[in-house]
């Protein structure tokens, strides 16, 4: 059904049961509740609650993934509290099928990556329970007691003790969540850090980046437990194609993320500085070190993602480092253990987990980076088998003739093609192209779209053996590393003139680059230089820009840095709370004034965002 509809049924749904359910009654003599524990709820209200669930399931096929969690969470917590005010509804099978498919939901969920797709939400969830503190970043006091083999600062100020709360409160369920998973693999991580010669403490990179989800996948595309977007994968050895995925890959994606990170802090040798790089892009932590000439972390201005990303790695490396103190629970785990079987060319998985005495289900959970239901064609990869099963699966998959083995090709469909025209030029047949591609008419082929061809007995040897590889993965020896000399010279493009001040200046309604030059004596070319900006791009009011004068440029009179105050007299200064569920539009409406000018008066852009307990100027007439 569209979207639409079962957004609305589930509207109509849960309004229906709350109004139709209200809490019991209780007894003023005891507080209790006046209902009897045999009491059970109007029967028909099973149903809905059942359907509810069914539609959430609907949401989810349909891929409207934000709909989906909010309809899971509720559909959740009306059931719980159900549960509370009639016991007895725990004892009906109908009420126990419903758990049980509310459980299946977060099953599904988490299966297939979706947890965290959303991991740029994570900062806003945490940020909607508490205000993001303000304050001059400096660092102050002692953190907890650390590791002292640790290379990461001990520190204490509060932007740490923010996440430190938040992840000992409203986000402590998905912490320890994260925690389990991240031991399930904490061995082979602490093994590949120790053998890059890093230390284990950097486990809460992956910790904070995907919960140990290897199927994570952010807004920017990023993928795997250490995030990495495509382009700096393959500078680090990890293959990404549509077959395989080595961002997935525990092993292969943890070398290349020690890589990254060990080239990240030899730059400034400083691990802050790693760490902000390794959220945000070494080249944007250079250009603001370049611009503020300091290399403090705490002093710079960076992202705000980034700003909050390096506390946030604090405050769970703290944690994990003494957890009975913050009341977190670490869990006994028993960790993922493997075989390696090298295979050549396309490999069917069920062959594989029949040589290895073990489901297709459990092989693609070892090895996610997998991505179809065969291993890469004209590819040498390693794959996961159970422990102690890795020299039976080399020899029982070795043994298999020739001609009964299926190996697969994606062919790309050239205009004019048939598909018996492609079924004769790799010697199968067109019903097997259909039958693998899902066709229902040999007619139904684009030119442009792909179809994975079977081939049958290509090659003689498919499994070497589980042994160590004869040959070095290409990811313990990445591409290239960091190139320093273009990094320095991209620096100093930012670095302010000798003898030069640095300035902020807000954008006004109606300003120029042209006219904010002039009155700054410099040039609109510098300006964008200094503000990386290009030229396309747009000035709005509220933004801050940086800009160089000379040490004896008097910059009285120009307002700089501060909020406008609306032109002429009879206006009167207000401040406003934010509240959850707040927006500039609704704020702007409340108090009868135009989002432009509410946005210039905070020095915000229409993509700022704001939080509950953040405060905002509004400019009013006095005479309203």
């Amino acid at each position: 059904m569209p979207k639409i509809i079962v957004a609305c049924f589930i509207a109509l749904f849960v309004s229906w049961g709350c109004a139709s359910s209200p809490p019991p009654a209780t007894d003023p003599s005891t507080g209790q509740s006046a209902v009897s524990e045999t009491a059970l709820p109007d029967p028909d209200l099973i149903g809905h609650y059942k359907e509810g669930v069914d539609s959430a399931a609907a949401l989810y096929d349909f891929g409207d993934i934000a709909d989906f969690v909010n309809t899971r969470d509720s559909l959740r917590w009306s059931i719980e509290a159900l549960a509370v005010s009639y016991p007895a509804l725990r004892d009906l099978p109908e009420f126990r099928q419903i758990v049980t498919g509310l459980n299946d939901l977060d099953s599904l969920f988490e299966s297939n990556g979706f947890e965290h797709r959303y991991l740029d939400e994570i900062d806003s969830l945490a940020l909607s329970f508490e205000s993001w503190p303000e304050i001059d970043q400096t660092q102050s006091g002692t953190g907890p007691a650390a590791d002292d083999d640790s290379p990461i600062p001990v520190l204490a100020n509060e932007r740490i003790d923010f996440w430190l709360r938040y992840f000992t409160g409203p986000g402590k369920d998905r912490f320890e969540r994260s925690i389990y998973r991240m031991h399930l693999y904490k061995p082979t991580v602490d093994d590949i850090l120790a053998e890059l010669g890093l230390h284990g403490d950097l486990i809460a990179v992956a910790l904070i980046e995907s919960g140990f989800n290897l199927k994570a996948r952010s807004r920017a595309r990023a993928v795997g437990p250490w995030q990495f977007i495509s382009g700096t994968a393959r500078i680090y050895g990890l293959r990404v194609t549509w077959w395989y995925d080595e961002r997935r890959d525990i092993i292969a994606s943890t070398y290349a993320a020690g890589n990254y990170l060990k080239d990240l802090h030899g730059i400034w040798n400083d691990w802050l500085l790693a760490l902000a790089a390794y959220n945000c892009g070494e080249y944007r932590v250079a250009r603001a070190i370049a611009r503020q000439k300091t290399t403090d972390f705490w002093k710079l201005d960076l992202p705000k993602q980034t700003e909050r990303y390096v506390p946030k790695f604090l405050a769970a490396l703290y944690i994990l480092q003494d957890p009975d103190k913050y009341g977190v629970t670490i869990p006994e785990v028993e960790p993922v253990k493997f075989d390696l079987v090298r295979v050549q060319d396309a490999t069917d998985l069920k062959a594989i987990a029949r040589s290895a005495d073990t489901s297709v289900d459990h092989l693609q959970d070892l090895n996610p980076s997998i991505l179809r239901w065969c291993t890469p064609p004209r590819t040498e990869i390693d794959v996961k088998v159970p422990v102690g099963k890795g020299t039976q699966c080399a020899q029982k998959l070795s043994e298999i003739p020739p001609e009964e083995r299926i190996t697969w090709r994606r062919h790309r469909i050239r205009k004019g093609e048939t598909l018996s025209q492609i079924a004769r030029a790799y010697g199968t047949s067109t019903a097997a192209l259909k039958d693998m591609n899902g066709l229902r008419s040999a007619h139904r082929i684009r030119a442009g779209r792909s179809l994975i061809v079977p081939i049958q007995g290509t090659h003689t040897e498919v499994a070497a053996s589980s042994s160590p590889p004869s040959s070095k993965p290409q990811y313990r020896d990445k591409h290239r590393s960091i190139d320093r000399d273009a990094l320095e010279k991209y620096a100093k493009r930012y670095a302010p003139p000798a003898n030069h001040k640095r300035v902020v200046y807000r954008v006004k309604d109606g300003d120029t680059l042209g006219e904010i030059a002039e009155v700054f004596h410099t040039s609109a070319r510098r300006i964008r230089g200094w503000n990386n900006l290009s030229y396309r791009s747009y000035i709005y009011p509220g933004q801050k820009l940086v800009i160089y004068v000379p040490e004896s440029f008097d910059v009285t009179g120009i307002a700089i840095g501060v909020p406008q105050k609306p032109s002429g007299d009879g206006y009167v200064r207000q401040t406003y709370t934010v509240v959850k569920g707040d927006t500039f539009y609704s704020i702007s409406r409340r108090f009868g004034v135009g989002v432009a000018d509410l946005l210039a008066w905070n020095g915000k852009s229409s993509r700022s965002t704001i939080y509950p307990g953040q405060t905002l100027e509004i400019w009013k007439k006095t005479d309203e």
